[in-house]
């Protein structure tokens, strides 16, 4: 869905500064040359091992370290907290099967975007791809962040409280050695995303395995009287399930590399190539092989949040959003059962699952908005600010000249910058 440059403002494309010419060499002095059958598109690096590792690494994240707080602040008491992490486990458990569905019948990447799209159409799904680059995928990451920079400097202020600012700074650290790995190298980003996922599962252990041999010695004093304690507000139970659903929120991310189990798309990336965001942002390193504009894009939204907010108001700010598009996402694999049953399924889940999982997330979604109406109302704001969006920079086609020539020199600018050309066709 990309626009004609208009005659006077050439954009650059194959035949142009950072492109390969007709022998396989670069136009650009600067480089090196390339090989003659080397294309420009986006390396396949992830791995059976290696997706597998996404997954499991996902899971296993900052969540399981942060959430227990949340759910118990919300709860009240031990017995109704493991209340909630056992149904939150069985709701994503659904949530996981009607994935898995829709990734079978879909064979598409993009995850919830390219589902909403293929279910609702391009409105929803733009909605979607604005909302994930607004707030869901920055406040994640700021999140998960401020949990890495309080564990690492832990054994420094054992006697004391780590300092804010410190915290915050050392999470700054953290997210920009992340996005280097990310944008120099997939498959160096994915070996070290499997050693991680190898010491989080260690850590974990050594948690669990003291625990479970204290039961079996009959140590359970700590179960008398579970469910006493405060009273159980209706109003703080949305804030619990978000807590408990955000440490099991792994289970949807290869959701976005289905096109190809190797094939590392993500769902910027795709929304670009479907038009719904800047045509930058669907370009590859010559040289990398990266997603680099993708990738990037984060970085100052991120560090916005990071500065600018706390780990549970992000929390209960990012799966407001989150679990409505879930629940949106869950609704189309109804609807297209209606709409499309000739659709190919190789793997097919009872209706009450879905329709389960889906109305669960959406109550959840409503209620959080009595519960915590400052940051899931500023979510649905934004959430809503994704309509004129839409009508605005995709609908609307008779744009002023002035407009569209800023925009096609902002791209070619930002592609000689980046040293990124448009993905060549990888048949």
């Amino acid at each position: 869905m990309h626009k004609k440059p208009s005659p006077d403002v050439p954009a650059v494309s194959k035949g142009s500064y950072l492109s390969m010419d007709s022998q396989g060499k670069s136009k650009s002095s600067g480089h090196k040359k390339h090989d003659e059958k080397e294309k420009v598109v986006l390396k396949k690096k992830v791995t059976l091992l290696r997706g597998i590792s996404i997954i499991i690494g996902t899971i296993i994240g900052a969540g399981i370290f942060i959430s227990p707080k949340g759910i118990l602040q919300n709860t009240g008491s031990v017995g109704m907290s493991l209340t909630v992490w056992t149904a939150c486990g069985i709701l994503s458990l659904f949530g996981a099967l009607s994935y898995a569905e829709l990734g079978t019948c879909i064979k598409k990447s993009g995850g919830h975007y390219t589902y909403i799209l293929e279910a609702f159409g391009p409105l929803l799904a733009f909605i979607r791809v604005w909302v994930e680059l607004l707030v869901i995928r920055p406040a994640a990451t700021a999140v998960i962040s401020l949990a890495f920079g309080r564990y690492i400097l832990e054994p420094f202020f054992i006697n004391c409280e780590i300092p804010d600012l410190a915290i915050k700074l050392a999470t700054a650290l953290g997210i920009t050695i992340v996005m280097v790995l990310n944008s120099v190298s997939v498959s160096w980003s994915a070996r070290i995303q499997i050693i991680l996922t190898f010491s989080k599962l260690i850590a974990i252990l050594i948690i669990i395995v003291p625990g479970v041999m204290q039961l079996i010695k009959g140590e359970t004093q700590n179960f008398k009287d579970a469910f006493i304690g405060k009273d159980v507000s209706v109003m703080g139970l949305p804030l619990a399930f978000y807590a408990g659903m955000y440490a099991y929120s792994g289970w949807f991310y290869l959701n976005f590399v289905t096109e190809e189990v190797e094939n590392p798309e993500k769902m910027f990336y795709v929304a670009s190539r479907e038009g719904h965001l800047p045509e930058i942002l669907s370009m590859i390193h010559v040289q990398k092989h990266t997603p680099l504009p993708a990738v990037i894009v984060l970085y100052p939204l991120t560090m916005l949040m990071l500065f600018t907010g706390d780990m549970y108001s992000l929390l209960n700010f990012l799966s407001f959003a989150r679990s409505l598009f879930l629940g949106v996402a869950v609704v189309g694999l109804i609807y297209l059962r209606y709409k499309r049953p000739e659709m190919h399924r190789p793997f097919k889940v009872p209706i009450f699952i879905p329709a389960l999982f889906s109305f669960t997330c959406l109550f959840m979604v409503a209620l959080s908005l009595y519960s915590d109406p400052i940051n899931t109302g500023i979510g649905f704001a934004i959430t809503l600010t994704g309509v004129p969006a839409y009508y605005l920079f995709i609908v609307w086609d008779n744009k002023p000249k002035w407009f569209r020539r800023f925009s096609e020199r902002t791209t070619i600018l930002l592609q000689i910058l980046l040293e990124v050309v448009p993905a060549e066709n990888s048949s």
